[in-house]
Formats: structure tokens, C-alpha cells, sequence
């Protein structure tokens, strides 16, 4: 429980600082506005970084009412010419600067906290300097979310999904392992049943998206280990005693995290987002199921949808509705499941060999750095892909031996299937976006790039946590 309510007071402390209590970024910023001179610095980079650096270190010393000003790092208010501390960082961090002001302040009353107000005053701290050190290199301006699309093209839907899933799952998993070690599945099905109530294997799978075989495979670890208990194979999964009590402590720590993803949208905001996301549910739903039938049958044209009212009517499952990532993990789950039988149809490669030679062909040539940024995967797995990708004709590289020197081009059989996949992408998120007025499209994009900067920081919250633990 020390882990949840460690999380617990961060997350107010955020709150307050979004509505304007204690605290000497956002609450602060216009009766006390912190003057920082660009000439101090050599470069942007290194201005809004020792901005932030100073100002930690000032609420470190001084608590949660301080304010860096330009000069000698004094804690008060400056008068002249110069920008204010969330200005000179928005130039550099855009969206990001309100939440980079919170993150610091955060960690700065937690190390504070944790060495007693008495003692911050007597070292110089060197785990506090280097536990900012990674939260500032995790600031940095190339890790904010890209700038939206607008050519047509499905990235919103597909990559950048995919991109914002990932950083929530890394969070969750460092996040979550301080309770229990359980995989996201399993974790996922107990959250579920504590919410809803008992369920049947297949009403789990379409909750959560996945297929019945994982869905069995999970209710078996969680029987093995006693959290839920049935009667018979086809029964309902119910939770058992010890299930529930760590459902309960889960919960309240998923509570936490959707709070954090939330940070900056209204009720009214996050209802209609909620409000397309059970649209476009359906469709995903549909895409599945339509593709499910073509597989079975011969099928010349590529993605020739056709939408029968009755069944998407019909395809209604039982969801998580208590947290805003719950419905976009099903969601993504049924899309790429459409996508995976989508693609692997038309051209043969699995869904991750379709998104690194999508990638590779919308902006080629490309360099390894950008490829691996772009994917926001480890650079084994895409390293993997790319051999495979070689080995097959579809790729090729130029430069220097090795996968991280050259760069990267499509062949002209990897071009053909480039447009292949583009094509299907485009009628896949046209089809999938249909039902949505221009105005619910807009909203929702809008939305989802601030879901996407919360996940950005919590993520980088939870390594620079994860990473102090390891020192």
C-alpha cells in the first residue's frame, strides 16, 4: 500500500497545482511570475533545462511556495526584462511545459519528504541531481508527441495508437510491479471482474479484445494462484476473497493513473472523447468479424466494406467504462487483430513488419534513429524485423556495414507493397472513422494528443522513479 500512496500524493499534488494551489510552477506562474534570462544560457536547449533545474532545486530547498529567479538562484519574484519560467519552456517543450513544471515541483517535495526538510539544506544531494538529470533527459523536446497529420493519412488510428498503448503499458508495468507481479492480461481480467462483476470466458475476451485461447490461459494462472474460482469450465469467473482484496488495491492505483491520463480534460471533454471511442469500438468490431469471413474465401479487391446496420446493432461488449485507457485497449486490440488477418492477406507480413516498412516507405530514405523513434519499440525487436525485412527484398541499406550506420529505402517489390498497405490503411481508417462528423474528429484528435502528453510524462515519471530504486 506505501506504493499507492506514494502515487496517491503525487497525483494530488498535481491537482492542486492544475487548480491553482501551493505549489510554484502552475499555480503560481501569474502572482509570482519567475524571470528567466535567455542570455545566461548557450542555447534553448540548455535555457529551458536550467530553468528547470533550478527551480527544482529551489522547491527542494525551500519547500513547495518557492520560486527560482534569474541570478543567483534566489527564491523570490524578479523584476525586468526576461521571459517567465512556463514561457521561455513552452518555446522548447510546447505542450509539454505546464506538465514539466508539475514533474519537477513533484519530484522535489517527494526527495524532499524523503530526506527530512531538516537535512536538504546541510549536502548537496547527488541522488536528487541525478535523479533530475533523467527527468530532464526525458523531457527533451524530440520525446514530445509528434504534431498531428494532416494529409488523410490513418496514423492517428494505427501507429500513433499504438505509440501512446505502449507508453502506457511500460508505465503500468513499473507502475503495477510494486504491488504485485502479474502480467497485463491477467491484471487486466482482474480489474475487470472487480468492476463488472462475474463474467464468462467469452464475454472476458470481447471485454478485453483478445482472443478466448489467451483468455483461458490467463483464468488459468489466476485459478492457480486463487484469485478467481469457478464451477465448471464454462461458468462464470468469480473472484475469490484474496481476488478481491488485491482487485480493491489495483483499482485504486488505476484510479490514480486515469487521474494523471486525464490531467488537463474537462468532464464534458472526456465524456464526448468516451462518446467516439464507443463508435469507433463498433467498427473495430466489425472490421474483425468482416475480416474473420474473408479469410475463409477468396477475396480479389482490397477491403471492399460493407456495413449491414443489424450487426453493427449487434455487436455490443462489456467494458471497463471506469478509465479512459481500458475502452482504447480494446479498441486497439480489435483493430490490429482486423489488421494483423488485414495484412498478412495482402501481402504476407505479420502487423509489426507492416508498421516498420509502412514507416520506411512514407519517408524514405530513413536512418535507424529515426526508424526506432518512430516506432517507440527496443531497438532488438525492431532490429529483428529489419533483418527480416532485408533478408525478404523489401528493404535495402546504404552507408556503412551494420543496421544503425546507412539508410533505409524500400526495393521496388517493398514499394509495391508500401502502396498496398497504404491503400488498405487509408480505406481501413476511412471505414473506421465514418460514422464521426467533422466535429467529433476534431474533438477527438484534440483529446487524444493530451491523453497521449499525460502518457508521455507518467512514463517518464515511472522510469526516473524505477531508476532512483536501482541506485
Amino acid at each position: 500500500m506505501e506504493s499507492v500512496r506514494a502515487e496517491e500524493e503525487i497525483v494530488d499534488k498535481h491537482a492542486k497545482l492544475a487548480s491553482g494551489g501551493a505549489g510554484a510552477g502552475a499555480g503560481r506562474a501569474e502572482e509570482n511570475p519567475v524571470k528567466v534570462d535567455p542570455a545566461e544560457s548557450n542555447g534553448a536547449d540548455q535555457g529551458w533545462r536550467t530553468a528547470l533545474a533550478m527551480h527544482a532545486r529551489a522547491v527542494y530547498a525551500k519547500g513547495s511556495g518557492a520560486v527560482y529567479a534569474k541570478g543567483s538562484g534566489a527564491v523570490g519574484t524578479m523584476d525586468g526584462e526576461g521571459d517567465t519560467l512556463q514561457q521561455l519552456i513552452a518555446r522548447e517543450l510546447g505542450p509539454l511545459a505546464h506538465e514539466a513544471i508539475q514533474i519537477v515541483e513533484a519530484f522535489a517535495i517527494g526527495a524532499r519528504t524523503q530526506r527530512g526538510a531538516s537535512d536538504v539544506g546541510k549536502q548537496s544531494a547527488p541522488q536528487f541531481d541525478a535523479g533530475l538529470a533523467i527527468i530532464l533527459n526525458g523531457l527533451s523536446p524530440d520525446r514530445t508527441p509528434a504534431p498531428r497529420r494532416d494529409d488523410g493519412a490513418p496514423h492517428i488510428i494505427q501507429s500513433e495508437l499504438w505509440q501512446l498503448l505502449y507508453k502506457v503499458r511500460e508505465s503500468a508495468e513499473l507502475s503495477y510491479a510494486r504491488e504485485i507481479d502479474l502480467v497485463e492480461l491477467d491484471r487486466r481480467i482482474l480489474l475487470l471482474l472487480r468492476n463488472i462483476g462475474p463474467l464468462v470466458p467469452a464475454a472476458i475476451s470481447g471485454a478485453v479484445g483478445v482472443d478466448k485461447a489467451q483468455v483461458s490461459r490467463s483464468v488459468k494462472r489466476l485459478l492457480e494462484v486463487k484469485m478467481v474460482e469457478r464451477d465448471q469450465i464454462r461458468s462464470p469467473v468469480t473472484l475469490t476473497r484474496k481476488g478481491a482484496a488485491l482487485g480493491d488495491r489495483l483499482l485504486r492505483l488505476a484510479h490514480l493513473r486515469n487521474r494523471e491520463l486525464t490531467f488537463d480534460i474537462r468532464d464534458q471533454e472526456l465524456a464526448e472523447f468516451s462518446a467516439v471511442i464507443e463508435k469507433l469500438l463498433q467498427r473495430a468490431i466489425l472490421l474483425y468479424e468482416q475480416e474473420r469471413v474473408r479469410a475463409s474465401g477468396e477475396v480479389v479487391s482490397v477491403n471492399p466494406f460493407t456495413v449491414d446496420p443489424e450487426a453493427e446493432q449487434s455487436n455490443a461488449v462489456m467494458l471497463d467504462r471506469s478509465r479512459i485507457i481500458s475502452p482504447l485497449m480494446t479498441l486497439s486490440a480489435y483493430f490490429s487483430r482486423s489488421g494483423a488477418l488485414t495484412f498478412k492477406r495482402l501481402t504476407g507480413l505479420s502487423n509489426f513488419e507492416v508498421w516498420v516498412l509502412n514507416e520506411i516507405g512514407r519517408d524514405s530514405p530513413m536512418d535507424w534513429n529515426t526508424l526506432v523513434s518512430r516506432l517507440d519499440r527496443d531497438h532488438s525487436q525492431a532490429g529483428r524485423t529489419v533483418r527480416a525485412l532485408l533478408g525478404r527484398g523489401l528493404i535495402e541499406r546504404d552507408g556503412r556495414p551494420g543496421r544503425r550506420h546507412g539508410r533505409f529505402t524500400p526495393t521496388g517489390a517493398g514499394q509495391a507493397i508500401y502502396e498496398t498497405i497504404h491503400e488498405a490503411s487509408r480505406q481501413r481508417s476511412a471505414f473506421l472513422m465514418a460514422p464521426l462528423t467533422a466535429t467529433e474528429r476534431e474533438s477527438f484528435l484534440t483529446t487524444f494528443e493530451k491523453v497521449h502528453r499525460n502518457a508521455v510524462v507518467q512514463l517518464e515519471r515511472e522510469r526516473t522513479f524505477e531508476e532512483l530504486g536501482q541506485q
